[in-house]
């Protein structure tokens, strides 16, 4: 008996060193189809950064991305931390009616890059409230899925504290009012279907909520949801928060709406890589797990939106994921679109104004969460500040 416990110890300790010494020695895996995001990469050696903790955490970070045959230990674990009775497993609350609730603390952001990415932020924004004016200049900050669906939360959970976040980049604001966050506005349909049961992003739904908020800010009437014809692209979608627990829960479905009136849409992506007629990409979905890409087929660098609506309106939009199901209410409201994400944006800054001396609007819209731990907002806004 004492041998065979033995036995099973040093094979699990060399099972694990293996996996370890096969991690450090293969490939790197750049992006995770399962959680639909970038994984770490090796960081890079810095005296400073090591002095400081940072390389630790950061390379804690890209061995626990990185290890082998992760998805398979991650399911493991998910197993045993559900059979222990955990209401939240792999930083995702297990909430009611198969509601899968991103769970975040502290711990999971960089108190540095947060302030970074709202100074930096800020200074954006007010510049653009000199050249436009502030009417004429909307922050968007959307709330993530448990700030607003406290209904759907295991007893004694909540969300991050969003609110501080918000309110220390509307300080550093010169026109305050230019920031809008709707969470109230969404809180007040939380129980409609706004947010994906096992995604991290609202629902078609949700953005035409989150539309009408923009649309009372900015003094517009908004249109009524009988303008639109609902249609449902797909019942079987399993978003990002679920490939992190692989929970048997129901699938979401996804619906897109289109305008009664046709608009004469032209969508061009990276300066002509991509064309097309229409804000929705059907194919996309065909074979691609993740259906939110339905919505203008994804995140990419630059898009290009003309809509003919003959508003004398162009609107430069600093983007997240959440806007891609957002713009398309947008569309009767201006006559141009540019969407620009930081993520992959690698141009000037200062040569996109040129390239658009058309722009009259500016909007920023972000996820609160996702907008605190995108490093691309400080770096790109500081070389854009060099720039000018």
């Amino acid at each position: 008996m004492r041998f065979g416990k033995i036995l099973m110890i040093i094979t699990f300790c060399g099972a694990i060193g293996i996996s370890a010494l096969v991690s450090v020695l293969k490939p790197e895996t750049e992006f995770s189809e399962k959680e639909n995001r970038y994984l770490e990469t090796m960081p890079e050696l810095d005296v400073s950064d090591i002095l400081a903790g940072d390389f630790q955490k950061d390379y804690e970070a890209y061995i626990n991305d990185q290890f082998f045959l992760r998805d398979t230990l991650v399911d493991f674990s998910v197993g045993i931390q559900r059979g222990l009775g955990r209401r939240d497993v792999n930083g995702v609350y297990i909430g009611k009616d198969d509601y899968l609730l991103e769970r975040y603390t502290d711990e999971d952001f960089k108190q540095e890059l947060m302030e970074d990415n709202s100074y930096f932020l800020s200074v954006f924004l007010n510049r653009m409230i000199e050249n436009y004016g502030s009417g004429h200049v909307v922050c968007m900050m959307v709330p993530g899925k448990a700030n607003v669906l406290t209904e759907k939360l295991p007893s004694l959970a909540e969300g991050y504290h969003e609110d501080t976040v918000v309110s220390a980049l509307r300080d550093l604001l010169s026109a305050p009012e230019i920031l809008l966050d709707v969470t109230e506005q969404l809180k007040s349909h939380q129980e409609e279907y706004i947010y994906y049961r096992t995604d991290h992003h609202w629902t078609g739904l949700g953005a035409y909520y989150g539309y009408r908020a923009w649309a009372e800010h900015t003094g517009r009437t908004a249109r009524d949801m009988e303008y639109y014809q609902q249609e449902t692209v797909s019942e079987d979608f399993y978003g990002t928060t679920y490939n992190k627990v692989h929970l048997d829960v129901l699938p979401d479905s996804v619906t897109i709406y289109h305008p009664s009136e046709a608009l004469d849409i032209s969508v061009n992506k990276n300066d002509g890589e991509t064309i097309s007629d229409s804000l929705y990409f059907p194919e996309e979905i065909k074979e691609e797990s993740d259906k939110y890409r339905i919505f203008l087929g994804g995140n990419t660098a630059k898009i290009d939106i003309k809509t003919g609506a003959g508003t004398g309106r162009t609107l430069l939009l600093f983007k997240d994921s959440f806007a891609n199901s957002f713009v398309p209410f947008l569309a009767a409201d201006y006559d141009r679109i540019i969407m620009v994400d930081l993520r992959y944006y690698s141009d000037s800054l200062s040569g996109l104004f040129l390239q658009y001396p058309d722009i009259t609007d500016v909007m920023v819209l972000y996820n609160v969460e996702k907008f605190i731990e995108d490093d691309a907002v400080a770096s790109v806004l500081d070389a854009w500040l060099e720039e000018e």
